[in-house]
């Protein structure tokens, strides 16, 4: 995944930017394509393009339509408005600090992504190339954020999400600290939060802590190398576990055997206001299922897992528990 300019580029002096207007712009500002002369931008633009394995420090920007960074291009935005897309290409990416786009940000290119930083998006955020992301901490998207390509990945903190979030057969989804060394923070999810799926992939695992979701959270048809915690990996690494509003269902996963041996699902700690569906979840010899310390509003049902679920401490339910 390329996340090779997240860091913003620290420039001891700025030159006056060197632009070439594209041919054919409408009447505003031009089209622009960030000089590889001075590799900075600074001014205003219809669309700034970065060059095909070019590089540009966007600063105290207006961009009034989209930037769009070619092939391999990599670029740091800060103070800086997009008026409606940012686009990536193959193998770019970019770190965006402390900036507002006002429609998505979208990895459309293989290995393509971003660093995203207390920026504002007025849309979206999409990753659809092949093994695509974006490390995300400080922003809120009022729509969705969805990764769409085979094998992408996520790691969120601090993050409000108005609308729903969903990953197709990613690689890894972390939530609750983006880093060893970032200060963590919830993510809050307005409607429904769910991951589908996995690819064939040596090193595929999720650890989900401080998700807050509005309605239905849901893993399901999942297979990892390195298993999944939901809650359980929260309290030892010092933030809170997951709160649902309505269903949370675990269901149709696989804990295989890794490099580092067989793996396990686990599910523990999180609040449910209505249910906790766990069922038809298997592991590999050695591995292990386990549905520990829940707090449920209504039912908490486990039901057709291989092996029979493991519970470390009771599960609570309004009605009826067949989880233990």
């Amino acid at each position: 995944m390329k996340r090779g300019h997240v860091l913003i580029a620290v420039v001891a002096a700025f030159t006056t930017s060197l632009f070439v207007p594209l041919s054919g712009a409408a009447a505003g500002p031009p089209d622009v394509v960030c000089s590889q002369v001075t590799n900075t931008f600074t001014g205003t633009a219809h669309d700034l393009i970065v060059p095909t394995g070019g590089y540009c420090a966007v600063t105290g920007a207006t961009i009034t339509h989209d930037l769009i960074q070619q092939d391999h291009a990599g670029a740091d935005l800060s103070e800086t408005s997009v008026g409606h897309d940012v686009r990536f290409q193959i193998d770019a990416g970019a770190g965006i600090v402390n900036s507002t786009v006002g429609h998505d940000i979208v990895a459309v290119g293989n290995e393509s992504g971003a660093g995203v930083f207390d920026t504002a998006v007025g849309h979206d955020m999409l990753a659809l190339g092949e093994n695509s992301g974006f490390d995300i901490a400080g922003v809120t998207v009022v729509h969705d954020v969805e990764l769409l390509g085979l094998a992408d990945g996520i790691h969120a903190e601090r993050l409000t999400i108005g609308h729903d979030f969903f990953a197709s057969k990613p690689q890894t989804v972390q939530t609750g600290q983006m880093g060893p060394d970032t200060p963590g923070g919830p993510v809050n999810v307005g409607h429904d939060f769910e991951i589908d799926g996995s690819p064939d992939l040596p090193f595929v695992f999720d650890g989900i802590c401080e998700v807050n979701v509005a309605r239905d959270f849901a893993i399901t048809n999942r297979s990892v190398t390195l298993g999944f915690g939901i809650g359980n990996i929260c309290a030892r690494n010092g933030h809170p576990a997951n709160t649902v509003g309505r269903d949370m269902v675990i269901t149709g996963n696989t804990a295989l055997a890794g490099p580092f041996g067989p793996s396990a699902l686990i599910v523990g700690d999180n609040r449910v206001g209505r249910d906790l569906v766990f069922s038809n979840n298997t592991a590999v010899p050695g591995g292990g299922l386990e549905v520990s310390r829940n707090i449920v509003g209504r039912d908490a049902i486990c039901a057709g897992n291989t092996p029979a679920v493991t519970v470390n401490g009771p599960n609570t339910a309004g009605r009826s528990n067949t989880c233990g």
